[in-house]
């Protein structure tokens, strides 16, 4: 190969890595915001109609769909897609009900946080509709509240694992 076909061939290559560099930065860089729950939203896991059922939801923000929060019918069935490998790496964000602001039988969507803002009691006596659920909270004295009547062990959100929820 001459030397000019290396020169070319190495600008090009550096033209595409930089191009495609761009293109996933774009992406992690944007700021995105929680978005309302609909009547008719199903949950992107199992597919019930979310609004049927009590207790904290959550959505999370992919790569390749930016434009429309996955929703959940539960904290658990959000972490279960969010921490898959697969998806894992693909996260640009994830929204749960913060318990210490709204409801557990009505939770109000203005009071969605950062899931990996949040600490969770886990392990508690309150169903969830998918079971035993992550219970979101910005207030560790929230939390502990909740802990003395229904149970649980407090977690941060790296503590959350696959294992963890099986």
């Amino acid at each position: 190969m001459t030397m000019l076909k290396r020169v070319a061939m190495v600008t090009i290559m550096g033209a595409v890595t930089f191009m495609l560099g761009g293109c996933g930065d774009e992406a992690a860089q944007k700021t995105y915001s929680p978005v309302p729950f609909e009547k008719h939203d199903r949950c992107h896991l199992c597919g019930m109609v979310i609004a049927h059922y009590e207790g904290p939801k959550a959505e999370v923000i992919i790569k390749g769909a930016e434009d429309t929060p996955l929703k959940f019918c539960a904290g658990r069935d959000a972490f279960t897609y969010a921490l898959q490998p697969e998806n894992k790496r693909r996260l640009l964000a994830f929204y749960i009900h913060d318990l210490a602001k709204t409801d557990w039988n009505t939770p109000d969507d203005k009071y969605l946080i950062a899931a990996d803002q949040a600490m969770y009691v886990y392990g508690h006596r309150r169903e969830g509709v998918m079971g035993d659920e992550p219970a979101a909270f910005s207030d560790k004295v929230a939390a502990e509240k909740f802990m003395k009547e229904w149970g649980g062990k407090l977690y941060q959100y790296k503590d959350i694992t696959l294992d963890l929820l099986d």
